[in-house]
């Protein structure tokens, strides 16, 4: 009997008995031996895109890795007071919320932490997160007030209504208040001369009082000084004119932040011994 080898041209040489059994068991055992590492290849492939690429195109570098896992075990609770307050964090991670709300991941490390309301002042605070979950933070913001607005203002006018969310009316009023103060300044210094000049023309005068020329050198130094009083009088009201306005703006046009409304109940009687009509009303603030 002639077996054919593989790289034996057919009729050139035979095997022995040997050679055919290796040969034999080489091609039944070779195919199924490379089937399971190409299978062996794929699975471990498929495992790597399961595991890294579809988890990295879905989750983003601003969110913290989630799981089913971490959402069970890590329950980090933002609460604020009032509620309804956006919590912005900054840290390792962004994230951002509306109090009261649960965050569902792990974190870790200290975190910068916004808190915002109308109606409230801006919370900005530090908070450091171990990592176990299970954590509570609880911001209170203050609310904003008349008081505070009117010592802004007196500090600063503007300042107040950009303080009550009216920044476009606190930027005019600044500027206005600048630009009076400004004109009241140059003024001034324009005053302070003349006041030099009147002040030596009078001396000049003094030491020859029958001179006609300093007697006219005086009396111009006068019409000069009175011109730049005058003047900066018209500054100083204008000036404090704005500033006036400034304060009762912030007192008067206040934002009523917290204001619930009036509610009015008028009720219509007609008593049963007496001819006319009962009208009770009731006012609710």
């Amino acid at each position: 009997m002639t077996i054919f080898c593989p790289g034996k041209k057919p009729g050139t040489s035979t095997t022995s008995s040997m050679e055919v059994q290796k040969y034999m068991w080489h091609s039944t055992a070779f195919k199924p031996m490379k089937r399971s590492r190409n299978l062996g290849k794929t699975l471990i492939a498929l495992a790597a895109l399961g595991w890294f690429g579809i988890p990295a195109a879905s989750r983003s570098q601003d969110s913290p890795p989630f799981s089913e896992e971490l959402e069970a075990s890590a329950k980090t609770q933002i609460l604020s007071r009032p509620t309804g307050a956006i919590v912005y964090f900054e840290g390792e991670y962004g994230l951002a919320g509306r109090a009261p709300y649960t965050i569902a991941h792990h974190l870790k490390g200290y975190y910068k932490i916004h808190a915002m309301k109308w109606g409230y002042e801006n919370w900005n605070g530090d908070f450091l997160f171990t990592g176990k979950g299970n954590e509570k933070l609880s911001i209170k913001l203050s609310p904003k007030t008349r008081a505070k607005a009117l010592f802004r203002s007196a500090l600063f006018p503007g300042w107040g209504q950009a303080y009550a969310d009216q920044k476009l009316k606190g930027a005019i009023i600044a500027t206005a208040q600048m630009t009076t103060l400004g004109v009241f300044i140059y003024h001034n210094v324009k005053y302070n001369d003349a006041l030099d000049n009147f002040n030596a023309a009078s001396n000049a005068f003094q030491q020859a009082p029958n001179d006609p020329a300093r007697l006219a050198a005086l009396n111009n130094a006068q019409d000069r000084l009175d011109d730049r009083f005058e003047k900066r009088r018209r500054a100083t009201l204008i000036a404090g004119t704005v500033y006036l306005y400034n304060l009762l703006d912030v007192l008067l046009f206040f934002p009523r932040y917290h204001h619930h409304g009036v509610e009015v109940n008028m009720n219509l009687s007609t008593p049963a011994t007496a001819h006319g009509a009962m009208i009770n009303v009731q006012a609710q603030f």
